[in-house]
């Protein structure tokens, strides 16, 4: 079992980093880019790990290193739930190599511990980038002694564990009831959405109840290291265990940490490993009707035609709904609580004598944050790709793979470009704008949707990958989706920032004005 469980981990492994295709690419041209798209991935990764150490030093700088313990497990531990959720769905229970590996000489448990494995080094390489940083800079106000870094070290090991285990079965069972829907994936997606607000829902109300009555805390700096740990361990309970262990040198705390998540863990992969045929056949059959009839055939253009097979291909598919599209329904979800929980709710804390001030730069960086959170969701970074080996069919149409491309960016534009207008209306609703630059802010959405698609296009033309077994890489692993994610995020926090350092010596409607130039360039140059 050893040794098939190792082959199915690596071969994964291989096939999830493209290692091989690097390796084997005898386009120099192709290589150079993968090879520079490694070494950028690895300049965020030093980016991030500094920010992580910035975080604990600074903590203890504050003095309030007591925190960073639990701080650290909460946010690795909050992460790995969000991921592992997003691709719990096409990693564990609707995999396209699944009748492949079914076929193979080797126990469906082992099956199973590979992908569970393999999901587990995945998660942990981030554990290890945000906590491993954070000890270093814990250790600068409280040195390590040899029994902290052993627990800190296995730790992190554990840390994956719990958030895993609660994302595998959330997304299982969100599988279970939308697959007796007669639309499954929008069903699937629903169900995602509204767990996603009850989860901020519920990290808000407990930071909500944690402050109430805690005026004479602003006043009294060493109360606040408590109070923020007690919000995080009424979020993540098992940080208290951790905290007593590393603070206090409670080893049988820190025992039962690794005990619980090992326990949890080790149940939930050998019922699903016992079970996983009969769980994958009741989570991917859906009833069939019989009784279907031809309607009224319509026609419509060319364009059109490729817009509607991609709103096909995206809404078939809750992965690649939900990752693709988290970004939409983020955006909606701000813009809808700005409305409901009002501007005074949201930017509490505040003096209530400095809103006014407040209120004009909010304004004015606020299309640039609509535009990186709407724009996050990039179709054409990633459309191309997932044509795959069926590639070949688009292309025997009678059509330029101009055409073919435009109507990719088409359906981008089509999904994308309402929701931007609809964040802006109800932002500028709450925020009282004025119509004037609500005007420029629906020209600012147009100009950033239309270059971000065209982005899109460019990064998934440069980086195709056709080769591939489960859409998860392409739509979570790719380069397209990568690139096209975080240059949406890069850019437009460029544009906010410089916004708001302009704020003050700038009019906010030359400033909008001004920064849709940038966008409308970009986009004929690519």
């Amino acid at each position: 079992m050893a040794g098939n469980l190792s082959t199915l981990l690596i071969n994964e492994q291989k096939e999830r980093f493209r290692l091989q295709a690097i390796k084997g690419e005898k386009n120099q041209v192709k290589k150079l880019r993968m090879i520079s798209l490694a070494i950028i991935i690895g300049v965020f990764t030093l980016i991030m790990a500094g920010y992580c150490f910035s975080m604990a030093y600074g903590l203890g700088y504050l003095k309030q290193s007591q925190v960073v313990p639990g701080y650290a497990l909460t946010i690795s531990g909050l992460v790995t739930l969000f991921f592992t959720f997003l691709k719990t769905n096409g990693v564990l229970f609707s995999a396209k190599d699944y009748e492949f590996l079914m076929a193979l000489p080797i126990p469906t448990r082992t099956i199973v511990a590979a992908k569970f494995m393999s999901m587990y080094l995945n998660n942990l390489l981030f554990c290890i980038l945000v906590m491993l940083p954070m000890a270093v800079g814990y250790h600068f106000w409280n040195p390590l002694s040899l029994d902290i870094v052993l627990m800190w070290f296995i730790g992190i090991f554990f840390a994956p564990l719990v958030p895993m285990t609660i994302a595998a079965f959330i997304g299982m069972c969100v599988l279970a009831v939308g697959a007796h829907f007669k639309h499954k994936a929008f069903a699937q997606i629903i169900l995602s959405a509204l767990l996603l607000v009850v989860v901020f829902g519920g990290s808000f109300w407990l930071q909500e109840s944690s402050l109430q009555g805690t005026d004479a805390m602003l006043a009294m700096l060493s109360n606040i290291g408590d109070q923020i740990s007690g919000i995080i361990h009424k979020i993540y309970p098992l940080s208290a265990l951790f905290d007593a262990g590393v603070n206090k040198g409670q080893i049988g705390s820190f025992f039962l940490f690794v005990a619980i998540s090992f326990l949890l863990f080790s149940i939930f992969v050998y019922v699903c490993g016992k079970n996983y045929r009969a769980i994958h056949t009741r989570l991917n059959s859906h009833e069939k009707r019989s009784n279907y009839k031809i309607g009224e055939l319509k026609r419509s253009s060319v364009y059109m035609a490729l817009a509607n097979k991609e709103a096909k291909r995206f809404f078939s598919s809750s992965l690649y709904m939900l990752n693709i599209g988290i970004g939409l329904i983020m955006a909606l979800l701000a813009a809808v609580a700005s409305l409901f929980v009002g501007v005074d709710k949201l930017i509490e804390g505040i003096d209530i004598s400095n809103i006014e001030v407040i209120k004009p730069v909010i304004t004015t960086v606020l299309p640039f944050a609509i535009a990186m959170m709407v724009n996050m969701c990039n179709t054409t970074a990633v459309s191309l790709s997932l044509e795959g080996k069926n590639l070949w069919i688009i292309q025997s149409l009678p059509m330029a793979n101009r055409i073919i491309m435009e109507g990719k960016m088409l359906f981008n534009i089509i999904l994308v470009l309402p929701v931007s207008i609809v964040c802006s209306i109800l932002f500028g609703i709450a925020l009282r704008i004025p119509i004037g630059l609500l005007g420029l802010y629906f020209i600012f959405s147009f100009a950033s949707v239309w270059f971000s698609t065209n982005l899109g296009a460019w990064v998934n033309l440069h980086f195709p990958n056709f080769d591939w077994d489960n859409e998860v890489e392409v739509i979570k692993q790719g380069m397209g989706s990568m690139i096209g994610i975080f240059s949406s995020m890069i850019i437009y926090l460029a544009l906010g920032f410089s916004a708001f350092m302009l704020s003050k010596k700038i009019r906010r409607f030359d400033i909008v004005t001004g920064f849709h130039y940038p966008c409308i360039t970009g986009s004929v140059t690519l």
